[in-house]
């Protein structure tokens, strides 16, 4: 807009000289006010085809307080006669725990056949989804006068993964010790022994008692078998330093125990999301980068929980928003 007003005073005190001298000098400004901004407007036409703006990130992972890196990448094929004047990039990004940013990138001196990459680092201070793309990008001739829309990517997306800390080994010793923390009555896994005073009337194996008429009772074996049960609520990701402490202590624990687990030992994590409970198995540092993907992208990914399951989670290994580890209404472990 300022290139374009200067040059409107320019031919406006050219106008106003010549009218006072000469009137030959006065066509000769009005063919050079209209001949040059055409001849530029023609040289945009066949760039503007030949240029493509992309936004490329190696990591899609990035830890909490690294740097976010995006490179604004600029193609310009073998057209036109002269090299690309210029072209505006308008960006825009929200970060979770802050307000949505924009920026704009003026890149200049784009020869023709040849590839441009501008760095672009944000911080990432906080857990979550970060979304970047490009609102609009432009090129315009080298005066400035006009500007046309150039082909641009899509935006990227990155996850921001919490910080894993150190775990106390009794958190392990008691989760080996504590008959509780098993993953539900699997087939393998039953015992039957008659019934005691004391018993629950839903342990009761109403169709062998049908059959035999004896009152037995299902009990399990003791099992290297765990289940995390992450409890939170939907408002308590928007608490941007609460959510951040929950899951890097959530992510913690799980590698803990993944890498600390005896042979032949399953550890799943259950969450919610929406209305609806999911679980993943996590063997290794692998699936558990995929569940906290999952955790934090909102994805409606991963096996769907049991419904019939749903109330015994509260038994089992289950993390609140306070950050503590229970098993059933003991707690086990807290800083």
């Amino acid at each position: 807009m300022t290139r374009r007003i200067c040059y409107l005073l320019l031919l406006a005190a050219g106008f106003f000289q010549m009218m006072l001298y000469d009137y030959q000098g006065l066509r000769f400004l009005l063919c050079c006010a209209v001949c040059i901004p055409a001849l530029c407007f023609i040289l945009l036409l066949f760039q503007f085809h030949s240029c493509k703006v992309t936004l490329l990130t190696d990591r899609i992972f990035v830890s909490r307080g690294d740097t976010v890196k995006v490179r604004v990448r600029v193609r310009a094929r073998a057209r036109g006669i002269l090299p690309i004047s210029g072209i505006w990039v308008w960006m825009r990004w929200h970060l979770p725990g802050e307000q949505g940013e924009k920026q704009l990138l003026r890149i200049r001196g784009i020869r023709r056949n040849s590839i441009r990459e501008i760095p672009v680092e944000l911080t990432a201070k906080h857990c979550g989804r970060v979304r970047i793309e490009m609102k609009k990008a432009v090129i315009y001739d080298c005066l400035g006068l006009f500007s046309l829309p150039v082909k641009k990517g899509e935006g990227v997306e990155i996850c921001i993964t919490p910080v894993i800390g150190p775990v106390s080994a009794q958190v392990l010793e008691t989760a080996l010790g504590n008959p509780v923390s098993r993953m539900g009555e699997q087939e393998g896994d039953l015992l039957l022994r008659d019934f005691l005073p004391g018993d629950s009337l839903h342990r009761i194996y109403w169709k062998l008692m049908a059959k035999d008429g004896e009152m037995q009772v299902r009990d399990m074996e003791k099992s290297n078998s765990f289940r995390f049960f992450f409890s939170f609520s939907d408002a308590f990701r928007s608490q941007s330093e609460n959510w951040d402490r929950y899951l890097d202590r959530a992510c913690s624990l799980l590698y803990f125990f993944a890498e600390n687990q005896p042979t032949q030992t399953r550890m799943e994590a259950v969450w919610k999301s929406g209305e609806s409970f999911f679980r993943q198995e996590i063997t290794d540092v692998e699936s558990l980068q995929t569940w906290i993907y999952l955790l934090l992208m909102q994805e409606a990914a991963g096996m769907p929980f049991p419904e019939a399951e749903i109330p015994l989670l509260e038994q089992e290994f289950h993390l609140e928003e306070d950050c503590r580890l229970y098993v059933g209404e003991q707690c086990v472990y807290e800083e």
